[in-house]
């Protein structure tokens, strides 16, 4: 008889850090320029990377997701990595960080996430999850014989898809579904799981996308419309609330960064004016902005140019640049403004990760931001 591995906890969820870390879109790199340190995503060097960060006690691992490239054809925007079999190899790559794949809810049926989620929730022992993404752009969908839904229908088929997942992920006896959405005769799901269900996370910022992340994630993440933490704390407050109010949970906070550690303030904001003004990936950020703006209802009148700059940087994640004292003080900030969660993405992710453990992550220990890893290991 082959011996019962007891279930890893998944980290992200599970960590009693007060701020947990994950390392986000390895699997083709975050930032649009055409600077020679951009990320071509290798699997030899995604692996080594994916190793350094569970060592460091770094909870999770998550891909980002794209079927086709902005910018044109062979543009690098559509380099990334499919998500599920890419976090089934980081999983058998590592042990204790949770690993993480995007899913596109409008294109990847419920029936199918389900047995692929299941397959890398067996694979890691308990440390799968996925990024609920409903899906924007419309020659993406097109791929899939699709046509792009409006912003409501995409919320409400994405509330379906969320039913019909946990259902096969939780029953043991095949069921049939009749939505207006989706219409199932016999649904099933085997072999079974290791968790009840994978964490999820969500950046829905519209109102509609706001209640989907309170009533169906664990972790909703805010795209920061300001660098005050005041006002980020608004945004946290928000969320919190709502999931509180409306639906009985509690649910954590992320925000996505783009980390530039040098030894000098200057230095790292040359290095940022450098890869995102001088070597920017203007057309692709532009194309991306096109497709994107009148989707985006979280973002106030006047803020386009400091889009760019934050897609050109680093999928518009918050700045966390300067010294290392400087981008643990960012993130003892971000703490302090009710964030539980620290998405980190930069140019170069092996010596970023790894400037970081050395010089970033003692200090975060001695914040009492997080625990020494060989207290939680």
């Amino acid at each position: 008889m082959s011996e019962i591995r007891p279930p890893k906890p998944n980290l992200l969820r599970d960590s009693a850090n007060r701020i947990k870390l994950g390392v986000f879109a390895t699997n083709g790199g975050a930032a649009f320029t055409h600077h020679p340190d951009r990320f071509d995503g290798d699997w030899e060097t995604q692996v080594r990377i994916a190793k350094h960060a569970d060592e460091l006690g770094i909870e999770g691992f998550i891909s980002a997701s794209r079927w086709k490239p902005f910018g044109g054809d062979q543009h690098y925007s559509g380099d990334l990595m499919e998500t599920y079999t890419w976090a089934a190899a980081i999983a058998a790559s590592t042990q204790r960080i949770a690993v993480m794949s995007t899913v596109h809810m409008t294109i990847i049926h419920p029936v199918i996430a389900a047995k692929m989620a299941t397959t890398v929730d067996i694979v890691s022992n308990g440390r799968a999850g996925m990024n609920l993404v409903c899906g924007w752009y419309p020659a993406e969908v097109a791929m899939f014989d699709e046509e792009i839904k409006p912003h409501a229908d995409r919320y409400a088929l994405a509330d379906e898809w969320v039913e019909i997942f946990d259902r096969l992920y939780a029953e043991t006896k095949s069921f049939d579904y009749n939505g207006e959405y989706y219409k199932l005769r016999g649904a099933i799901n085997q072999p079974r799981p290791v968790q009840n269900r994978p964490l999820f996370m969500n950046a829905g910022g519209s109102p509609r996308g706001t209640e989907f992340a309170a009533k169906n994630a664990d972790i909703a993440f805010i795209l920061a419309q300001s660098t005050d933490p005041l006002k980020i704390k608004a945004q946290v407050d928000q969320y919190r609330h709502l999931a509180r109010e409306k639906y009985g949970k509690e649910i954590q906070i992320g925000i996505s960064t783009y980390v530039v550690q040098r030894d000098t303030r200057q230095a790292a904001e040359a290095y940022v004016h450098d890869y995102v003004v001088t070597q920017g990936d203007d057309a692709a950020v532009a194309e991306f902005i096109e497709i994107n703006v009148a989707n985006a209802k979280t973002m106030p009148d006047g803020v386009i140019q400091q889009m760019s700059f934050a897609l050109k940087a680093g999928y518009g994640g918050f700045p966390l640049v300067g010294t290392a004292e400087d981008i643990a003080n960012s993130i003892k900030a971000l703490s302090d403004a009710g964030i539980d969660t620290i998405l980190l993405t930069w140019t170069d992710y092996e010596g970023g990760l790894r400037a970081f453990g050395k010089d970033v992550l003692p200090r975060l220990e001695q914040m009492g931001l997080r625990e020494p890893i060989a207290a939680t290991a």
